[in-house]
């Protein structure tokens, strides 16, 4: 089942074209990961998939509903880690108190985060942090879970954090598209692969089609320009 379509999705600031025509196709169990260079338009593409704004043109369709890490957490800072979890529920999800706590309390569990639940940001490390922000978003049972560039604030040990909480969530089948610098874990975790520069698609395809076979220079060279195996 196709979970989110997109087609010919354009979007400019000002005169500068960010978004140049782009299709999209996920489905359900699917994980898709958006590589290329910075200022390519992922971020920008992932926000209006998400929502958070509007397209200038094109068609996007998601059958259900959508979550979103942002690569700098986002969480209240004079609110605990449970009061994090818990107002989204409360204010978008309509929840009753009762069902929002029992459901953050078990996503921190999860997050292996049980004991956290009082704490607030500023007294955990970066991982910690995002793994409030992971937990935080799938309270609300998204259909599609996606990633800005969920480790870029991360040293490496957190980083490898992360990623093991992503990897677990796709091993249980979460939809999930994932805008990442991390290119053996890209190769790793994705069904589907997708490079963008300057707004386009330069090449889409499984991870050995574009991390093993590819035929663009261009792709070859910003992987090796990022010190991973290729």
């Amino acid at each position: 089942m196709v979970l989110l379509s997109a087609k010919n999705v354009k979007k400019s600031f000002g005169s500068l074209q960010v978004l140049k025509g782009l299709d999209l196709e996920v489905s359900r169990g699917e994980v898709v990961s958006i590589i290329g260079p910075s200022g390519s338009g992922k971020s920008t593409l992932l926000r209006c998939l998400t929502g958070l704004d509007t397209a200038d043109s094109g068609d996007i369709t998601i059958n259900g509903s959508v979550g979103l890490v942002f690569q700098q957490f986002n969480l209240f800072p004079h609110w605990s880690v449970l009061r994090n979890l818990m107002d989204p529920q409360l204010i978008v999800g309509g929840k009753s108190k009762a069902d929002a706590e029992a459901t953050a309390r078990e996503m921190l569990a999860k997050m292996d985060l049980a004991d956290k639940a009082d704490a607030y940001p500023c007294q955990l490390s970066g991982g910690q942090q995002q793994r409030v922000a992971i937990a935080r978003a799938l309270c609300m049972s998204p259909d599609v879970l996606f990633f800005d560039e969920p480790t870029s604030a991360l040293d490496p040990e957190l980083t490898g954090e992360i990623l093991r909480v992503i990897r677990q969530l796709a091993e249980q089948d979460m939809t999930m598209v994932i805008v990442t610098h991390e290119m053996a874990f890209a190769r790793g975790i994705s069904d589907k692969v997708c490079f963008m520069e300057k707004g386009t698609w330069l090449a889409t395809g499984s991870p050995e089609e574009i991390f093993e076979k590819t035929e663009h220079e261009r792709i070859r060279n910003f992987i090796s320009t990022l010190n991973q195996d290729f």
